[in-house]
């Protein structure tokens, strides 16, 4: 384990202001993943809706090509899904101008049937959500027609298994992309950028290409602006630029054109304004951190009134936390592959912003976990430790890659939450957590009781009374276990709200402040809890 200095943090909390979750969830955020360049791992999934593998390409009779690095691809769609972003293949790309083969199987209707089984069989095989065409680019006449035969059979295909069809297309001067493709396609991604090498993707660029697109008759539902996260003409990427002196405030650098923070801002207003997404080319040219690009555009769709509610049952990456304090993460050999969050010593903590509970209730919460040694003890909070959910210990499996799932139950109430796990006692790894609605909450009459046992598993009751004079006006007086040094004091309503926290080995509590109430004192120490119950006059 590495050594570091002990770390006392809040941990950071990010909702937004919720107009409504099904207009956040209309607005598409869809970046483009290319097969030679980038990391799955790397990937803030909770700020996309889409992601288009890059690339696809067919033959000229209506095959496809052998993919590049197709583990990566089954990396990400097993990524992706985990996290609830749909995963497409897009298919062409500019492969130097030769479009060749497109242009060849368009033109013959028993290529375009072979293309179309071919791209099913590829879809199916892999678990894909869809399909991204990006044929760059058919010409006027005969090659429009063809290209509008092939979306049409392609669309049919695709929306027959519930499967998505989009495209790719110019910001402007877009006319062998026919008409009729609009009404076949879900959505088409404006590659509003490359107009030429100098300010080569302006915001008047991308408002033209919307007006473009719309003025011909396409919803704005299925105008999805594109944006660039690399300079022209130099192709550098974002986060090269900034790596070489570049401002993240700037759009230009030197003899290079790009879109920094504030245009990336305004872009991304204009496009929830009058389009129905935002697109980027590309997700591994992004810079990390404050200056990323992508929370960027993440945040302009929170501000703009969103949460992020991740659909109950479905597994949270630990890897994919929004703000942490001193872990690491390292390569996985559980179940699925990937990544895990390891090095994780006491005080360290992990945070996984904007988590929407939808109703108030129980909640079943695994934990996907490893220890080489001793195991630890975690705990789970909201909203930067202001409400602690539960603490759970975490056994000892016999390696850090011997995998294992525990669970506790908490109670919740509905709301978005930054949602926390705090290493009470480090030494073990992470893999995954999942949340899970539980059919039945208690009822009021039994809240004592479900406190206990949603919030605290495993927890020692002690029946003898710790805990005096009960009830209480203004100092509680603590005896026996509760008093003894070294361990940690909670007090909770029976909501399972947080209300005061003390140090161990002292012999009173002041509850003056306390509201009138029943309230829920615990006392841990070494993985051990201690409970009593005392009422508040």
């Amino acid at each position: 384990m590495k050594a570091k200095k002990w770390i006392k943090a809040g941990l950071l909390f990010a909702a937004g202001l919720l107009l409504s979750a099904q207009i956040f969830a209309q607005f598409k955020v869809v970046g483009y993943m290319p097969s030679w360049s980038g990391s799955v791992s790397a990937i803030q999934y909770s700020k996309l809706t889409h992601i288009n593998y890059s690339f696809a390409l067919p033959t000229s009779t209506g095959g496809l090509q052998p993919i590049e690095n197709p583990s990566k691809l089954s990396s990400l769609v097993s990524s992706g899904h985990a996290n609830g972003v749909k995963v497409l293949i897009a298919i062409g790309g500019w492969n130097n101008g030769d479009d060749s083969a497109f242009e060849t199987l368009a033109a013959n209707a028993t290529y375009r049937t072979n293309f179309v089984n071919a791209v099913m069989s590829f879809v199916n095989q892999y678990g894909l959500d869809g399909v991204d065409m990006d044929w760059e680019y058919p010409d006027a006449g005969a090659s429009a027609n063809n290209y509008l035969l092939l979306m049409q059979q392609l669309s049919t295909a695709l929306h027959a298994q519930g499967k998505l069809l989009t495209a790719a297309v110019v910001g402007t001067g877009g006319a062998s992309i026919l008409s009729g493709v609009f009404n076949v396609v879900d959505f088409l991604n404006l590659m509003a950028y490359d107009y030429n090498n100098y300010e080569h993707s302006t915001y008047t660029y991308a408002s033209q290409s919307l007006a473009y697109w719309k003025g011909r008759g396409l919803p704005a539902s299925k105008a999805v602006l594109g944006v660039p996260f690399y300079a022209r003409p130099s192709w550098n990427s974002y986060a090269t630029l900034l790596a070489n002196g570049a401002s993240p405030n700037s759009d230009y650098f030197g003899s290079d054109y790009y879109n920094g923070l504030p245009t990336i801002r305004s872009k991304t207003n204009l496009a929830y304004d009058q389009g129905g997404g935002i697109m980027m080319w590309e997700l591994s040219q992004d810079a990390t951190g404050a200056n990323s690009l992508l929370s960027a555009i993440y945040q302009v769709k929170i501000d703009r009134g969103g949460t992020n509610p991740p659909p109950p049952g479905t597994l949270i990456q630990a890897e994919n936390y929004t703000s942490m304090s001193g872990v690491q993460i390292e390569p996985c050999t559980d179940a699925g592959g990937g990544s895990n969050v390891g090095y994780i010593e006491t005080a360290d903590w992990m945070a996984y912003a904007n988590i929407n509970f939808p109703t108030s209730g129980a909640y079943k919460v695994e934990y996907r976990i490893a220890s080489q040694g001793a195991g630890g003890q975690l705990s789970l909070d909201l909203n930067s430790g202001a409400t602690v959910l539960g603490y759970l210990s975490v056994p000892s499996t016999g390696g850090w890659q011997n995998w294992t799932t525990i669970s506790h139950t908490v109670n919740v109430n509905a709301g978005t939450y930054s949602v926390g796990i705090y290493a009470q006692t480090g030494g073990w790894n992470i893999n995954w957590i999942r949340i899970t609605k539980v059919a039945a909450a208690a009822s009021a009459t039994t809240a004592v009781t479900s406190v206990k046992d949603q919030l605290f598993d495993n927890q020692e009751v002690e029946k003898a009374p710790l805990l005096f004079p009960n009830p209480v006006v203004t100092s509680l007086n603590l005896r026996g276990s509760l008093n003894q040094p070294g361990g940690n004091i909670t007090i909770f309503d029976l909501n399972g709200k947080q209300v005061l926290n003390a140090r161990s080995g002292i012999t009173s509590i002041s509850v003056d402040a306390l509201p009138a109430g029943t309230y829920l004192l615990v006392y841990t120490k070494d993985g051990k809890k201690v409970t009593q119950k005392f009422v508040k006059k």
